[in-house]
């Protein structure tokens, strides 16, 4: 039984056509509603701290959330496959949307951001993109959403000055302090501004 107050995050399965992704999903009142998409391939997945530290972030700020597996990772059914990774992200923006649509926002980790942008894309009206550290200069041709990077201050793969050039008024590049690639220190700062990102 889930008292007043409390977190609900409970397990959801994705319809994304020869696939069943594993999802797990949080309730909230808040909109908008977040996507939080994981890096495709080995090493990949829902789980991975800075993720589950931004789905927890907004569902303490009531927004409600969904993270899920790209096929063959984890629980989800098919064959691992990189280059189906949008198709996966647009299948749980699709199930998100159904449940807590139809304003959304989307973020992602490392490798998950070319496919969080193209959901944006896909989308035009996602307002909002968090990409955590996601390695090279995201590819922000076609995307009207506002877009904020956040990087570690160790071992970030891209300089943040000139990618703050390059997302221009229409984005913003935050570097947590002491955090290197893997965010052993500084998590909750990701979680807490991301949220503060798509709450704008």
């Amino acid at each position: 039984m889930v008292l007043a107050g409390q977190w609900l995050e409970r397990p959801a399965l994705v319809d994304a056509g020869d696939a069943t992704l594993d999802g797990l999903h949080h309730r909230g009142v808040k909109r908008p509603a977040l996507l939080v998409c994981p890096a495709p391939g080995p090493g990949g997945g829902m789980d991975a701290p800075p993720l589950a530290e931004i789905a927890w972030a907004a569902a303490r700020a009531g927004h409600p959330s969904l993270r899920f597996q790209h096929r063959g990772t984890g629980a989800s059914t098919g064959a691992a496959d990189a280059a189906r990774a949008l198709d996966d992200a647009l299948a749980a923006y699709r199930h998100l949307a159904e449940t807590d649509g139809p304003r959304l926002a989307v973020a992602a980790l490392g490798a998950g951001s070319a496919a969080a942008l193209g959901v944006a894309r896909v989308h035009r009206h996602v307002e909002r993109v968090v990409l955590v550290a996601p390695g090279e200069p995201p590819d922000l041709e076609g995307v009207a959403a506002r877009v904020l990077v956040i990087l570690p201050e160790h071992g970030a793969g891209v300089d943040a000055q000139q990618l703050s050039v390059r997302l221009g008024a229409a984005g913003r590049v935050e570097v947590v302090a002491g955090a290197d690639a893997l965010f052993r220190a500084g998590l909750p700062e990701v979680g807490r501004r991301a949220v503060a990102w798509i709450a704008g």
